[in-house]
């Protein structure tokens, strides 16, 4: 069983030279107690000397289980430790500020993220005579960036397997993400293609309508659609029907527009035979109702003779 805590109490040495005459070693500790990261001091060689109140609340050691020069480590995720010791063996031994997430296993034995920095504090002839470090509490953000990123990775699984072309923009219309489907048909590359670079794949009759229509449309902020061919990887045009949605925040600011291209080629030459079909039965029609006059001409003549 760990005995009670004991107040921690700074190295008489560890105060910067600034603070020296403004603020002494228990208005320091009152105020490192007080912030909510956990705060740590090292000599120059990385061995704890100090650790605050928030540090023993959290992790449940005493400030005399707490010195020394690797048991934190022996409080991290097995994950995270080797490269934990690598990183500030490196800031040790060079003398760089020292960064790193992290996990920390508190006193429920629960591991939580933190973010792990430290500033050496140097003599007026360079040398390291300690180190000033803090861990803060980041398990929040993390749970929150692992929930956007898994998000993330199911849109991008629905829009990679979507049957139209997608695409984003920013608010003046500069493209900066296309879906999966998109890079299938043209054969291109995000290089290729972002900002404006989709005119690459777009027919030389109809690009210059296009840039014109979608540039009013990227300033009028309305949603907007309209059809053009597409060059594909293999080299012929298809038809695509294109509609883009603006993409508003709460406050009404336009934040980016979301477009799809739908393949309609088949449609159109469908549409294209019926127009033939109908023309051709509208003149059969037309023939035919003049056949017709004509017999019933020639009827009328005959009965009248």
């Amino acid at each position: 069983m760990r005995a009670a805590n004991p107040t921690p109490q700074l190295p008489a040495e560890a105060l910067p030279d600034s603070a020296q005459g403004m603020v002494g070693p228990e208005q320091f500790t009152f105020l490192a107690d007080l912030i909510p990261q956990l705060v740590w001091i090292t000599d120059p060689t990385g061995f704890h000397t100090y650790f605050n109140q928030r540090w023993i609340d959290f992790t449940g050691y005493t400030l005399a289980d707490s010195v020394g020069p690797a048991m934190w480590n022996n409080l991290l995720h097995p994950d995270d430790q080797t490269r934990a010791r690598e990183v500030w063996g490196h800031s040790l031994a060079t003398g760089d500020d020292y960064e790193i997430e992290y996990r920390f296993k508190g006193r429920d034995g629960q591991f939580r993220w933190f973010l792990g920095q430290a500033r050496p504090r140097r003599a007026v002839d360079g040398r390291i005579i300690a180190w000033f470090g803090t861990c803060t509490d980041i398990e929040d953000q993390k749970k929150t960036l692992s929930t956007m990123a898994l998000r993330e990775q199911e849109f991008a699984t629905l829009a990679d397997n979507m049957a139209q072309l997608a695409w984003m923009t920013r608010p003046d219309g500069h493209i900066y993400w296309y879906n999966q489907r998109w890079y299938d048909f043209t054969g291109t590359t995000f290089e290729d293609m972002q900002g404006w670079g989709w005119g690459k794949v777009h027919h030389p009759d109809y690009i210059e309508g296009v840039v014109s229509f979608v540039t009013n449309a990227w300033a009028a902020g309305v949603p907007f659609e309209m059809t053009f061919p597409l060059r594909g990887k293999d080299g012929p045009y298809r038809w695509f029907l294109t509609r883009a949605e603006p993409i508003f925040d709460a406050q009404g600011q336009l934040l980016r527009w979301l477009g799809t291209n739908t393949d309609i080629t088949e449609m159109r030459e469908l549409q294209e035979q019926l127009k033939a079909a109908y023309s051709d039965l509208e003149a059969k029609v037309i023939f035919r109702t003049l056949d017709l006059e004509r017999e019933v001409k020639e009827l009328r003549q005959q009965a009248g003779k």
